[in-house]
């Protein structure tokens, strides 16, 4: 593991320039800056509005973050916010360092770092402000914890995690933070022709749970800003956006373009050796099968969807990378 913090100590070192000098882009950055200060402004905390038009688009995790920032440190620092993309990052990369340590020797762990982390888009976002590396973050460790408890070593801890991860990936970017994991592990169960189980790891106690805490948070959207707003969070935002998107409208086979380019420079070799494992039959363990359901399964649920964009396909590249 000594190792995985020198590699993040210079992809940091690397970062600084970026982290301290770049200006905010006009698109999102600016927006969501806006949309955090007129929270503070309006005094609202659970529902959002950009230049006084409701803003559903997004749940109110990352606008937190703004706003603790602005709060702390008297005013948006580049620097503060950008942690929490390139935090997340490290986590990541680290968590699958763990996942695959036992199966895997300690250089290719380090091979799989330096994939990862020399991924076009992958640090990209590891730095530009937004909620997407958050969501993949709480992705990645529902799963890990899923996995966990599948193979036996889960702990008590786990039943109550495992959803909050889950809430936590909805709370940061919204259903997506839902479908991945959830899909995911069905479709690996699938697999493994016992999808009968998937009650023992996501029973009535983690419905419960996953119930609970979105109860809390659109009770909380409701007192704050009625049912209009909730409306919008959750149908308008939600199911209007997958069936026939207002927003980022694409083809179903839009990703089958824009994956080749969005994990450059590793494309080619990712696809290549995952095509030639699984010709020549060598996707025997759990662990691997649980890595291409990943893939495959939210590939094809993410291509359904009607609103895409290239960086809704980043929970997939740890298990590209490490697969």
């Amino acid at each position: 593991m000594m190792k995985s913090y020198r590699v993040f100590i210079f992809v940091f070192l690397a970062l600084l320039p970026v982290l301290f000098l770049r200006d905010y882009t006009p698109g999102n950055e600016l927006r969501y800056l806006s949309i955090a200060d007129e929270a503070i402004k309006n005094g609202s905390w659970i529902t959002f509005s950009n230049h006084g038009e409701p803003y559903a688009d997004k749940p109110p995790l990352y606008f937190w973050i703004i706003m603790a920032g602005k709060w702390l440190l008297g005013e948006h620092c580049m620097w503060f916010l950008s942690l929490f993309s390139l935090i997340p990052a490290f986590i990541i990369v680290s968590v699958m360092n763990r996942w695959v340590a036992g199966e895997v020797d300690k250089k290719y762990l380090l091979t799989g770092e330096l994939l990862m982390l020399s991924c076009g888009l992958f640090v990209g976002l590891s730095v530009i402000l937004r909620m997407d590396m958050l969501m993949c973050m709480f992705i990645l460790l529902a799963l890990y914890t899923f996995y966990k408890r599948y193979s036996g070593k889960g702990q008590p801890k786990d039943r109550f995690l495992l959803p909050f991860y889950i809430f936590m990936a909805i709370f940061s970017k919204g259903p997506v933070g839902f479908i991945v994991p959830l899909i995911t592990m069905l479709v690996f169960l699938l697999v493994k022709r016992d999808v009968r189980s998937f009650c023992r790891y996501f029973g009535w106690r983690e419905w419960g749970i996953l119930s609970g805490f979105c109860a809390i948070w659109f009770l909380g959207i409701y007192l704050e800003g009625g049912s209009t707003y909730l409306n919008n969070l959750l149908f308008h935002q939600t199911i209007n956006r997958a069936i026939d998107s207002f927003d980022h409208k694409k083809a179903f086979w839009y990703y089958g373009v824009t994956f080749w380019y969005s994990v450059a420079p590793w494309s080619i070799l990712y696809i290549t050796t995952i095509v030639i494992a699984i010709k020549k039959k060598l996707l025997t363990t759990d662990k691997e099968k649980l890595f291409l359901s990943a893939i495959v399964s939210t590939f094809v649920i993410l291509s359904m969807f009607s609103g895409k964009l290239d960086i809704y396909m980043l929970p997939l590249f740890p298990f590209f990378t490490y697969l």
